[in-house]
């Protein structure tokens, strides 16, 4: 199962299993409040990248997909009420990806990226908008391109 974790402590491998819900949190809360539509969407995503993803994250999602509902349930009970501190409480959990992929196949770390990257998009995207013109807020604007997390392609290239 989650072949490419494996050599992870377990703090690690619960981050990197949780890095979607970690992501999707930041940018649906990014405006003060996660919402239905978006809590819905994030387990939609979930449940859809368990058989849309590339062979090594079909795993991570699968695992995650298990008890996801739950799983965000849990997390959202746990996360500071205040939106500032929400946000930096998040931002403190993604960044903790920095100072493990460097322990992950750089293939992994790639696609790993990318996927959080398109999960990002796509939760700013929840709630739609016209044709999705003007559907990110300003709020969630900030955080689209994960920031807190360093490209590995970009750090391969150093």
């Amino acid at each position: 199962m989650l072949e490419h974790i494996n050599n992870l402590k377990d703090e690690e491998k619960d981050i990197i299993i949780h890095s979607p819900l970690y992501v999707s949190l930041l940018i649906a809360g990014a405006d003060g409040e996660v919402n239905d539509t978006e809590k819905k969407r994030i387990l939609e995503l979930i449940h859809t990248k368990t058989f849309s993803e590339k062979y090594e994250l079909r795993d991570l999602y699968k695992t995650l997909d298990h008890d996801a509902a739950h799983e965000l349930r849990e997390l959202i009970s746990v996360l500071p009420q205040e939106k500032s501190e929400r946000n930096e409480f998040l931002i403190q959990k993604l960044s903790r990806l920095n100072h493990i992929f460097p322990k992950l196949e750089h293939r992994f770390q790639v696609q790993l990226y990318k996927s959080l990257r398109q999960f990002a998009h796509y939760i700013a995207h929840a709630e739609g908008g016209f044709w999705s013109v003007g559907a990110v807020k300003h709020a969630e604007q900030e955080y689209l391109k994960l920031p807190m997390i360093h490209d590995p392609e970009e750090d391969s290239e150093e």
